[in-house]
């Protein structure tokens, strides 16, 4: 019964980790194929939007991140026993897999909201002019930055569902013990 306990949720860490670092990925090549030409030829890219390039960083530590846990991760799904024996992996899968977390949520909170405005903003600046933002390069542009958010927010929920696994774990592995400040 522990046995296939242990199993499943090992299958589960590991499913995550790599849905978490699919959803990364994909966003880390939406936001590097992202670019738009005005009219005078002047070229835009994520580069140019800092809160894209929040992202961006964001996506890449959350891919770099889940990459260096795979291999514990594969391991304790084969083997149901951790590579590193004792308290620390646990831990640290505890408060690194919450931390990536908020960093995953905060960029696609920057993304989505930096998004939003600056398409309203084009929008009503090519109005006055008597151009819809739809016949121009910007529009795909910015549709890429709501694609690129949406696979950061993939990216967040999956790692808040490992973060709540890893805190599962934590918790069944320090039952006994007063605590993890009071030892």
């Amino acid at each position: 019964m522990a046995s296939t306990r242990i199993r499943v949720r090992a299958t589960v860490i590991l499913i995550l980790r790599v849905l978490t670092n699919l959803f990364a990925a994909a966003c880390i090549v939406v936001l590097l194929l992202s670019k738009a030409r005005d009219v005078d030829g002047s070229k835009i890219t994520f580069e140019d939007v800092i809160a894209y390039r929040y992202m961006m960083a964001s996506a890449v530590i959350a891919a770099a991140y889940c990459l260096l846990q795979l291999p514990f991760a594969m391991y304790y799904a084969c083997t149901e026993k951790r590579l590193i024996r004792g308290d620390f992996l646990p831990a640290f899968d505890f408060y690194a897999d919450k931390g990536i977390a908020f960093l995953l949520a905060t960029g696609f909170g920057a993304g989505v909201l930096t998004t939003l405005d600056l398409k309203e903003f084009f929008r009503e600046f090519l109005n006055r002019f008597g151009t819809d933002l739809k016949h121009t390069h910007f529009d795909n542009f910015f549709n890429k930055g709501y694609i690129a958010s949406g696979l950061l927010a993939g990216a967040f929920l999956s790692m808040a569902l490992l973060s709540i696994c890893s805190s599962l774990r934590n918790n069944t592995t320090t039952t006994t013990k007063k605590g993890f400040f009071f030892r």
